[in-house]
Order: C-alpha cells, then sequence, then structure tokens
C-alpha cells in the first residue's frame, strides 16, 4: 500500500499582502474603537508607514473610515456598520421566516423556500423538508437564476424596471424547453406577478418541478425575498395548486408583517380577509 503521505498534493496558499494589511487593520480599529494615527497603527501592527497611509486613503476615500478633526487620526465609519447590518437582517429575516416557512411546509408536506437578491443572482437563504418518504431536497446556500425561478420572479416584480433590466440580460440561459429566453417576454409575465402576487416555475428551471412563490416586503414596503412550495408536477394538481396558491400568499403575508410590513398589498389576494392578519410567531433565540 502506497504511504498517502507521500502522494498527498500539498495545500496551496494564496499570498495577498495588500489585502492582509487592510484586514489587519480593519479588525484592528473595530477592536479598539479611538481614532489612531497611521504611524501608531504601523508600529502597531508591524506594517510599513507606507502602506498603512495608502491603506487608510484608500478606506477614507471609500468612506470605511474616517478622520477625527481634532487628532488627525483614522476610526471606523457608520459604512462599516451599515455593511454588517445588511448582513444582520439576512439573518434576522431567515429567523424571523423560519417558523411560517415550517407551517407552510406542515400545510402542503411539499418542500418550502426563502430565497433573497444577491447580486445578479438569488440566494436559497432557507429551506425545509416535510416529513414524508419521497421529497424535493434543496440546500439552503445555493445561488440560482431569477428569471426561470418563481422566486426570484416575485422579486424582481416589485423591483423598479431599470433593476430589473441591469439584473436581468436580453437573453437568457435556456435550461428547459419550458423556460423563458427573452427579456421582454419575462417582463410581461412580471405584470401578472404584480396584479396577483404569485410567481410560478413551470418546469423552467428543472424539468418535473414546480414551483410557486410570493413576495415578502420588509417594514418600508420594499421587497426583501420571495418565498413558497417547491414539488413535482403530479402533486400540482387544479385544485391542490390553488390551496398550495393562498398558503403561500398567507405565509408571504406572515413573514412580512413579522418584519414590519403594514401595507395591504395581500389583503384582496386572500380568500379570507382574516388570513391577512398579522400572526406573530415567538422565535427563539438564535
Amino acid at each position: 500500500m502506497k504511504d498517502r503521505a507521500r502522494i498527498r498534493q500539498p495545500v496551496r496558499t494564496y499570498s495577498a499582502p495588500a489585502v492582509d494589511r487592510t484586514l489587519d487593520i480593519l479588525e484592528f480599529m473595530a477592536q479598539h474603537p479611538r481614532p489612531y494615527g497611521a504611524t501608531e497603527l504601523s508600529r502597531v501592527l508591524n506594517i510599513p508607514i507606507n502602506s498603512v497611509f495608502r491603506i487608510l486613503k484608500r478606506l477614507t476615500d471609500r468612506e470605511y473610515t474616517i478622520q477625527d478633526p481634532f487628532s488627525d487620526g483614522y476610526q471606523l465609519s457608520t459604512k462599516v456598520f451599515s455593511l454588517g447590518m445588511s448582513l444582520y437582517t439576512r439573518f434576522e429575516l431567515r429567523q424571523r421566516a423560519r417558523p411560517h416557512i415550517e407551517w407552510l411546509c406542515r400545510e402542503t408536506q411539499e418542500t418550502c423556500q426563502l430565497q433573497i437578491p444577491q447580486g445578479d443572482m438569488v440566494l436559497v437563504l432557507d429551506s425545509v423538508s416535510p416529513e414524508v418518504s419521497y421529497y424535493l431536497r434543496v440546500v439552503p446556500g445555493g445561488l440560482v437564476y431569477y428569471h426561470p425561478n418563481a422566486y426570484g420572479k416575485v422579486i424582481l416584480a416589485f423591483l423598479p424596471e431599470d433593476d430589473v433590466k441591469k439584473l436581468v440580460p436580453p437573453r437568457l440561459a435556456a435550461l428547459t424547453p419550458n423556460t423563458l429566453v427573452l427579456r421582454t417576454e419575462l417582463l410581461k409575465q412580471l405584470e401578472e406577478v404584480r396584479r396577483t402576487g404569485l410567481g410560478y416555475d413551470n418546469e423552467e428551471y428543472n424539468e418535473g418541478i414546480r414551483c410557486i412563490g410570493a413576495p415578502v416586503f420588509d417594514v418600508e414596503g420594499r421587497v426583501v425575498g420571495g418565498l413558497g412550495v417547491s414539488g413535482l408536477v403530479s402533486t400540482f394538481r387544479d385544485h391542490k395548486q390553488a390551496i398550495f396558491e393562498q398558503l403561500v400568499l398567507e405565509c408571504a403575508s406572515r413573514v412580512s408583517r413579522d418584519i414590519g410590513y403594514s401595507g395591504e398589498f395581500f389583503a384582496g389576494k386572500l380568500s379570507h380577509p382574516a388570513a391577512a392578519a398579522p400572526r406573530r410567531v415567538a422565535v427563539a433565540p438564535a
């Protein structure tokens, strides 16, 4: 038997001194919240003074650091806080939405998802699978396209059209024979999504799979994600699809209101007006 230690490939490491120095400075300033001069940072972090000065200049130009008017020292700006809060918002949304998505999963006995924008793709933020012997498995953390995706469509539908055109190219990737391949066709479909509050993936991402999605709105009425149900086409038959549509809308309404949305978007779309009322669910600490 060959000695595995002898045939093991060496682990590659990549060096980026400028990046490492920038991160060292940011981490140090985050842990020591007072103004620091370039000379002091150079001495404490053992980084050449010229490098420290250039890094601080760029961070200040990008508004990640500011100069104290009295000492001329540098400290982190509120932009760093805003950057961190953008991640916190994701975690908060996932935490608040989780009990409602679990409810939707129990009601439909199908896999349910929560997706959010991530640049020109959509991120699967969370997924809940039913306790049955056969179901569609979706792994959180994956990046998926907007255009063949029910959850991506409901996000796009409530973004400004200029933003949609930036996110979606004129020609779209065809993943199945059912995928829309022209942006103009997609824009027409988004008009219907705005009217009904529902987006569909009718075997557009994967053959044999159908999804129903609805938008999630935040306290300012902005769309922050899409959620809904995914499963085999055979389970989305006539009357069952109509039931799923109402359950998805109700779940989206509950999540939206649980994160502060007070609008009436869902009120006229649910069969039972009472279903649109807020139903806060206790959430265990993360």
